[in-house]
């Protein structure tokens, strides 16, 4: 778009700001909702249900929202994810079972697919092609960020005040606060002018829309197992300080999108995502054997590097491949299959751990990273972003 581009731009630090906190408010509950859960008498496969429909509820709608973000602009879209985000945090506390805290996560599900599709939309239209996985990059250590942050002070809030409820408002306000940053940035024009839009089908057929879905649905897969089963499973290895997990995530996340967006604007997308995935793999196949919080930190390095790069250069490799016009509705379908690996991680796994243990649900998200490992290598070609579209 704008080869005159600026990280230091209003509308660039306003959506970096708006996701830092958007993301905020959703990670102070990422180690705390599990243990929520199990105060409402929760089993481990509730605890899966709880945290995996927030993500199934996104599935369905946010392909549908990413086009709608193409005909009607990104900025409203945000501003409807956000609002809606903040309004349904102080609900949670009401609740006295788990079955009606399913009905608020979908309905939370909803708003966190509204701001995603549209933010994502929103930065690719921002970046220029030749930058485009350096500026993603960076544009995805707001959430990064968040997660070294919040998680540990919302264990803290828990643990110095025992009240759900003061955790609860203080994920609305800083909903709230993503809210007012969406606010102060620019609107972006939709690109179609009204004209008859290319169905979601036909985007999602395209082998550079559904390959790089299918790895990333790997590898959210092994994700949402990670994040939903950690904080019940570390304690039962006797390691109840595992907030340090996503300090070192955060921080390996960090560093890697930092310098894994310009790696592939320079070598090519595949070229960093193969490595990357493996040691995403690494990590995931290491958790069985965890005994020490040494162990922990490394398989938090190593989760976050593997993450860290892969999926925002799976992002630009999808825009690389698809018209400004089409941005919405493909990253639309595309981040729908992160939704969907959680889901898969924290429900579907969450099953299998239930019934043969954590041990044997991490080794199986293991063998799905494996087979998406596979399938990208097989079905993807050394690519030149330099000769992408704009």
């Amino acid at each position: 778009m704008n080869e005159q581009f600026r990280l230091t731009s209003r509308n660039f630090v306003c959506i970096c700001a708006a996701t830092f906190l958007y993301f905020g408010s959703f990670y102070f509950l990422i180690p705390t909702l599990p243990q929520y859960v199990e105060g409402l008498g929760g089993s481990p496969g509730q605890i899966g249900l709880v945290m995996g429909t927030f993500s199934l509820a996104a599935v369905i709608v946010r392909p549908h929202l990413g086009q709608l973000a193409d005909r009607r602009g990104r900025k409203r879209l945000m501003l409807i994810g956000t609002g809606f985000f903040a309004l349904l945090f102080p609900l949670y506390g009401l609740l006295q079972n788990v079955e009606l805290l399913y009905i608020l996560r979908i309905a939370h599900g909803f708003a966190h697919a509204s701001f995603l599709a549209a933010s994502a939309a929103y930065i690719a239209d921002l970046a220029p092609a030749r930058r485009r996985g350096e500026v993603i990059g960076i544009y995805g250590t707001a959430s990064v960020v968040a997660m070294a942050i919040f998680p540990a002070i919302g264990i803290d809030i828990i643990k110095y005040t025992q009240s759900f409820t003061v955790l609860f408002a203080c994920s609305a306000a800083t909903a709230a606060a993503a809210f007012l940053a969406v606010a102060a940035a620019d609107e972006i024009s939709a690109h179609d002018g009204g004209k008859k839009t290319v169905s979601l089908l036909a985007v999602g057929r395209r082998r550079a829309v559904i390959v790089p879905s299918l790895a990333l649905f790997a590898g959210a897969a092994a994700y949402g197992t990670v994040i939903a089963f950690l904080p019940v499973f570390a304690p039962q290895r006797g390691l109840l300080d595992f907030g340090i997990f996503f300090t070192a995530y955060a921080a390996a996340t960090l560093a890697s999108r930092i310098f894994a967006g310009k790696l592939s604007d320079r070598w090519g997308r595949r070229r960093v995502v193969l490595p990357f995935m493996a040691l995403l793999a690494v990590g995931v196949f290491l958790l069985p054997f965890l005994d020490s919080l040494f162990l922990l930190v490394f398989i938090g390095l190593a989760f976050g590097f593997g993450f860290g790069a892969f999926m925002p250069t799976l992002n630009a490799l999808v825009v690389d491949k698809t018209p400004p016009a089409e941005r919405g509705s493909a990253l639309g379908f595309f981040t729908s299959f992160m939704d969907m690996g959680i889901a898969a991680g924290s429900v579907l796994l969450g099953q299998v751990g239930e019934r043969a243990g954590f041990g044997a649900m991490f080794v199986t998200a293991g063998f799905i990273l494996v087979a998406g490992i596979i399938l990208f290598a097989i079905y993807t070609e050394n690519d030149n972003p330099a000769e992408a579209g704009r």
